[in-house]
């Protein structure tokens, strides 16, 4: 994952800690997400991408008490808890995302180049197995 943030944060100009910050939210959206859709594949990414549930565990959004974790927290929940409105889906994790430093101009360039860069350390079935079952994320997110 480290490799993956410092080709990220240089690609975007943005600091890594804020790179490390957005995609551990992106991957937390992606696993609530694949819960309510009983989309087992992600599980399977994340074995396939070292460091992915540690970066996923040290971000504000996966529970730690510290200023505005909380209210990323509930974006999480609340992006989450939607099943339908990709906008309204879309919407949310850009809050989240923003809220960590990312610029909402930088939102999907972050998320797509996560999703080709995870490519060619997962390879494309296991990000396309979990990206398949997601589509809101797969077009918002995915797409270049």
């Amino acid at each position: 994952m480290d490799q993956i943030i410092k080709s990220l944060s240089q690609s975007l100009g943005l600091p890594e800690s804020a790179v490390r910050a957005g995609v551990g939210i992106l991957l937390n959206f992606v696993k609530q997400k694949s819960a309510a859709s009983g989309n087992a594949q992600f599980t399977a990414l994340l074995g396939l991408l070292p460091g992915a549930s540690e970066l996923m565990t040290s971000t504000p959004a996966a529970g730690s008490g510290g200023g505005g974790g909380g209210a990323l927290g509930g974006l999480l929940s609340a992006a989450g808890s939607l099943l339908g409105g990709n906008l309204g889906e879309a919407a949310q994790a850009a809050s989240a995302l923003q809220s960590a430093g990312i610029p909402l101009d930088k939102a999907a360039p972050l998320a797509s180049g996560f999703f080709d860069q995870a490519k060619s350390v997962a390879g494309d079935d296991a990000v396309n197995a979990v990206l398949k079952n997601l589509p809101a994320i797969a077009s918002m997110f995915a797409g270049k």
